[in-house]
């Protein structure tokens, strides 16, 4: 029996049941790791032997952690969460040797629901863009196609998860960093409403779109794992009857590369199909982009403003820093204002036209080739931004309610692609019932071929931004 390919519910079962110890999962988990991070690098920091001595003492102790909802399921955390006694870098060579005395509070909980942590998973430098390279740890590559991109700023989680090498992985969304992955890596990627998850750290309370978030193979593995993090269990059983939904492929004007404009509308036909309720409409979301845009440098600002002018840190996010530092009282009054705005016309929207759920594209491209930075154009429209060609899912975190990632399909040339399923603000649970239903529509979606990934001939690869 293969446990790392099993869905970590079943992973779950097995090790509640005794016919599988957790030396047995772990063990699997790190022998797909030794297959796919030579090529793909997801978990550039590791401690395995770390993870085995806690695996043991759980299978030779019946009562440690007895009752933990994730007791001997594996994961690894993403570089931005502190873990104490473990190296964590933010992707920056400013905190390249950062070891942290503490774990972030998200983290310490989730060790007492029983999760084995074997390391840390990559991300951008920050957290920022949605391609998952920096200076310190490299490039992370899609398992799908490693000349491509996996996706950020959870690549790593994604990746690990899609490779077999986790159970479940835990990340963040600002602007899409757990939905982009999902789509690109064949999982499913969900940000919870805002504020909902109480182990978050609040650095501020004028700041409210980054969120942490779970991520799974299926949407009832996720659904373990946000139970975990939440401390209310989430059922992932698929909704009866036939749900009305709310169809926009591009949320009325972003531009979308064209096999993903096809792929998000054959999902809306396949559940039209099955008998869903599909109704072209989309939210007004007029005057979401710039409110992004400023909140986000308003975070920047709040929690990085001594970086603004060290070149150690790439241009982007000093960018951002400097945004946020330069906003005025003024300019931040009408984007708080524009947020509440937002987020009354967001859940309006679903009143009104009697919505469940709002169905659009994941990301507006496919996976990019690995040495570009970010993409500057998509069907012929000019992007001069690092983040606009993420508006699909950006727009939607202004907000806040519940959105998550569903795999739906594959491209012409077997890439995974998702689909963007949202709803109103604290509505998570339902949205989790209703993608089950959806999932069991589309069917889940298979491992990329890992065996290729072990032979792979890695001079043959192309390089990242940074070389």
């Amino acid at each position: 029996m293969d446990l790392a390919g099993l869905p970590a519910t079943e992973q779950k079962a097995l090790l509640a049941s005794g016919r599988a110890s957790c030396r047995e999962l772990l063990a699997a988990c790190r022998t797909r790791a030794g297959l796919t991070e030579p090529v793909v690098n997801a978990i550039p920091t590791v401690d395995w032997e770390a993870a085995e001595a806690l695996a043991g003492r759980l299978d030779d102790d019946t009562m440690l952690m007895e009752g933990a909802p994730l007791r001997g399921l594996v994961t690894a955390h993403k570089d931005l969460f502190d873990t104490a006694g473990m190296r964590t870098t933010y992707g920056s060579p400013v905190f390249a040797d950062h070891v942290p005395a503490a774990d972030t509070p998200l983290v310490a909980h989730l060790r007492r629901c029983g999760l084995v942590s074997v390391g840390k998973t990559n991300t951008p430098e920050f957290g920022k863009g949605s391609h998952t390279f920096n200076p310190v740890h490299g490039l992370t590559r899609n398992p799908w196609n490693p000349h491509l991109s996996a996706g950020g700023s959870s690549g790593g989680a994604a990746v690990a998860l899609a490779c077999g090498s986790v159970s479940v992985a835990c990340g963040s969304d600002l602007g899409g960093s757990l939905r982009n992955p999902g789509s690109f890596n064949g999982v499913v990627g969900f940000r919870p409403t805002s504020g909902s998850i109480s182990h978050d750290v609040v650095q501020d309370p004028r700041i409210r779109m980054p969120m942490s978030g779970p991520m799974g193979r299926t949407v009832a593995d996720m659904a373990v794992l946000l139970g975990a993090m939440t401390d209310v269990e989430v059922s992932a059983t698929p909704v009866a009857g036939k749900p009305r939904v709310a169809f926009s492929p591009d949320l009325g004007d972003l531009p979308l590369d064209p096999e993903v404009r096809l792929a998000t509308q054959r999902a809306a036909d396949v559940l039209a199909d099955a008998g869903w309720d599909i109704v072209e409409a989309y939210p007004d979301l007029s005057g979401a982009d710039l409110c992004f845009e400023d909140l986000r440098g308003l975070s920047m600002a709040l929690t990085s403003a001594d970086l603004a002018d060290d070149e150690r840190v790439k241009a982007t996010a000093r960018y951002e820093i400097g945004l946020g530092l330069a906003l005025g009282a003024d300019r931040l009054s009408e984007a708080a204002a524009a947020e509440d705005r937002l987020r009354d016309n967001w859940d309006r929207f679903f009143a009104v036209g009697r919505f469940d759920v709002f169905l659009s594209a994941t990301s507006q491209a496919l996976p990019f080739p690995v040495g570009l930075e970010w993409i500057s154009e998509i069907d012929g429209v000019r992007l001069d931004h690092y983040t606009h060609w993420m508006r699909s899912c950006s727009r939607i975190t202004v907000p806040g309610g519940p959105s998550m990632s569903l795999p739906a399909g594959f491209t012409a040339n077997g890439l995974p692609i998702g689909i963007q399923l949202s709803g109103p603000q604290g509505h998570d649970h339902s949205l989790i019932s209703l993608a089950a239903a959806a999932e069991e529509v589309f069917g889940p979606c298979p491992p990329p071929d890992l065996g290729a990934l072990a032979v792979l001939d890695l001079s043959s690869l192309p390089p990242g931004p940074l070389g």
